[in-house]
């Protein structure tokens, strides 16, 4: 299987805001929506670091890139909040340890525009991204940051591309992949073949696989029989939160 053809799974859409070429930027502290106001020491260093990666992009081919697509919908316009998304990954990125990690290796799935590729890739780190290959503006932005990315439809039961490098960390942050929000929703046995596939081809030993899960209507992050394999993988879970380590 290459993966210049590869085709992270399908994403839910929603009515799209007033089209504009300008990003809806707020200075407002926000946790992010998977977070809660225990976390908010963290997220007060995210914030802050957050500013200083800003700083490094180039704010006009930013704005370059987003006029492109100013009229697409939501999922598009929803990630035009460049601020917003840097806290948000910033965040991801300390509670994994990554600003204190020596330079690693990074896989991200289903990586949408690359925001917490591009903290990564700030912090030091080596990044890869993998999602769908017919997302225009989410390619276009990986362009921006300079991040390589594969094009490829994430199955169940189906393995991932291969790389020439292990990873220290693969993350899927917001997953849609596991069926969202449909009558095909992964279960335990879609799960533990991925994270088999994760173990067995694409991580380091002493690696981690950390995803970020959208809730689910009836079940919540994910059910009783989701929580028990992945405490049976050693998982720690916080809300939509797991964080497994191989």
């Amino acid at each position: 299987m290459t993966m210049t053809e590869m085709s992270a799974g399908s994403r839910t859409t929603q009515t799209p805001p007033p089209p504009s070429s300008a990003p809806p930027e707020d200075n407002e502290l926000k946790l992010p929506w998977n977070y809660s106001f225990i976390d908010i020491s963290r997220y007060l260093k995210a914030y802050m670091l957050a500013e200083k990666i800003n700083a490094s992009i180039d704010d006009a081919g930013f704005r370059g890139v987003i006029a492109q697509h100013s009229c697409e919908g939501y999922g598009s316009y929803k990630y035009f909040d460049k601020k917003l998304w840097l806290r948000a990954k910033t965040m991801r990125a300390i509670e994994l340890r990554l600003n204190k990690r020596e330079p690693s290796r990074v896989l991200d799935l289903g990586c949408g525009p690359g925001y917490f590729l591009y903290v990564c890739k700030w912090l030091g780190h080596h990044v890869q991204g993998l999602d769908l290959p017919d997302e225009d503006f989410y390619r276009n932005m990986m362009g921006f940051f300079a991040i390589p990315r594969a094009d490829f439809r994430i199955e169940p039961h189906i393995e991932l591309p291969k790389f020439p490098e292990k990873f220290d960390v693969v993350s899927a942050h917001q997953i849609c992949f596991n069926g969202h929000k449909t009558s095909q929703l992964w279960g335990a046995p879609e799960w533990d073949f991925f994270i088999d596939d994760l173990r067995r081809h694409h991580l380091k030993p002493g690696g981690v696989i950390a995803l970020e899960f959208n809730p689910e209507p009836a079940v919540g992050y994910y059910s009783h029989k989701l929580r028990d394999l992945f405490a049976a993988h050693g998982a720690e879970m916080v809300r939509g939160r797991v964080t497994i380590p191989i």
